[in-house]
């Protein structure tokens, strides 16, 4: 892993230096490495260069723009990546899963030799790792332990006929209310956890600024967002089991692109709002929903959470309290998920935020 990591580096400098990877093959590489890790090197190096170069010419575009428009702001090109955490991929062709053991070739005396090697493996994974395609294989560090990630293909399942609907409405309060046609409600998350955790952050971040210490804000940022990403994970899930146990076939979102400009703003509500990760949360509703065989359709998110429900006036809600003249009342994201449920302004799959 160590040998494969310096490997890539290794032609990344290269190729930033001004040699070409482009026709680099097994035999230009000097890799205490089987030539089928040496060649899995070369791609992902060819693959890191070329995600270096766009992100350099977005800079380069974004200074153009800055200087037409007379701005003094400039973009600072992206630093070279470079792979610090001991890795090694290993593409489909390469390794085989056999029972709880993998087998994947390794160098030993200088020639290459395939060696098995037995796993903790549950027999769940291993009736997976039986029955789909398998993809790319990723060995990793956790903790002391060794860890192969693997890749593998489902069929998505065809989405039923009959079944109930359910709209789903997010916020940053309460993170997800669900409404089914069959008259069952759900909320999920704790919003105000969340917004506490994210102030801490925000808080431990200044600090480490403060005191200079540039590593220890990156190491801050990353466990935030391994957080708020495991969080989004289990909001999903809940969701799309919530949807499973009801007979669902269609699970409404909220289109939700441009939210952000079109969202009230507030001293105390502006940062919760522009670190709320909306498009990562309906994407994982998304593919959840897929392997479930639940249809996912976006509607127009306009006045969701005005529009009264039994009479279709339109009225502000008081904070969480929703008051209609005709005598309705409810929970204002309870309010935007039956309107959600009952929209027929299907608007497509663009979630994007």
């Amino acid at each position: 892993m160590t040998e494969y990591i310096s490997v890539v580096n290794s032609l990344v400098s290269d190729a930033v230096s001004g040699r070409s990877i482009a026709k680099t093959t097994t035999a230009d590489v000097a890799a205490a490495l089987p030539s089928a890790l040496t060649n899995q090197c070369i791609r992902d190096a060819r693959s890191i260069v070329k995600k270096h170069y766009k992100f350099c010419h977005a800079a380069v575009l974004k200074n153009k723009k800055m200087i037409r428009q007379n701005s003094n702001i400039r973009v600072t090109a992206p630093e070279l990546p470079v792979l610090r955490k001991p890795c090694c991929y290993i593409n489909n062709q390469n390794f085989k899963v056999s029972g709880s053991s993998l087998e994947f070739p390794v160098l030993i005396g200088g020639k290459s030799k395939r060696i098995s090697v037995r796993t903790k493996m549950s027999e769940k994974q291993q009736n997976i790792f039986a029955s789909y395609r398998l993809g790319t294989m990723r060995v990793v560090t956790k903790g002391r332990s060794l860890v192969a990630q693997i890749v593998y293909d489902v069929d998505e399942p065809a989405v039923p006929d009959e079944g109930n609907i359910m709209g789903v409405d997010l916020g940053i309060k309460c993170p997800a209310v669900s409404y089914c046609s069959d008259g069952s409600v759900k909320f999920y998350g704790n919003g105000r956890r969340n917004k506490y955790m994210r102030r801490q952050f925000a808080y431990l971040r200044k600090k480490l600024q403060t005191a200079k210490k540039p590593r220890a804000v990156v190491r801050i940022n990353n466990r935030e967002q391994r957080i708020m990403r495991d969080i989004d994970h289990k909001l999903s899930h809940d969701i799309v089991a919530a949807a499973v146990a009801h007979n669902v076939k269609v699970i409404k979102l909220e289109q939700l692109t441009d939210i952000r400009s079109t969202t009230r703003k507030s001293r105390k509500n502006n940062h919760s709002l522009h670190n709320w990760s909306f498009y990562r949360l309906a994407q994982f509703i998304e593919y959840k929903a897929k392997l479930a065989g639940i249809a996912v359709e976006y509607v127009n998110a306009a006045y969701t959470s005005q529009k009264c429900p039994v009479c279709g006036n339109r009225h502000e809600a008081d904070d969480r309290k929703y008051i209609c003249k005709c005598g309705y009342r409810g929970h204002r994201d309870l309010v935007g998920a039956i309107n959600i449920c009952n929209s027929t302004e299907y608007v497509g799959n663009r979630h994007t935020a």
